[in-house]
């Protein structure tokens, strides 16, 4: 399996007191994720390193949405931004041989 290099995302916690996790969504832009868009728990942390799982691997323009859920499973608002991204691994040598 190819190495995909780390990004690290940052975010200010939200500031409710009720806040148990958050959810982040990624899309290949222009299309923009919606609360039906399959996301990745990340838990209640202030930053996480991408890609996660439900992050299409690309290389170009993805849109990620990052949203704060309370104990009772409520969602806050989403936040976005687009970023370039390479997520695709380059082809392996071939010819491999002794000399």
């Amino acid at each position: 399996m190819a190495k995909i290099r780390k990004y690290t995302m940052a975010w200010m916690a939200s500031p409710d007191p009720d806040v148990t996790t958050y959810y982040v969504r990624a899309t290949e832009a222009p299309d923009e994720p919606t609360y039906d868009t399959p996301y990745d728990d990340v838990g209640k942390v202030s930053q996480c390193d991408l890609p996660l799982p439900h992050t299409p691997l690309i290389d170009g323009d993805l849109t990620i949405a990052l949203t704060a859920v309370d104990d009772v499973g409520n969602e806050s608002d989403m936040v976005m931004m687009t970023v370039p991204f390479d997520l695709v691994a380059p082809a392996p040598p071939s010819g491999l041989r002794m000399l």
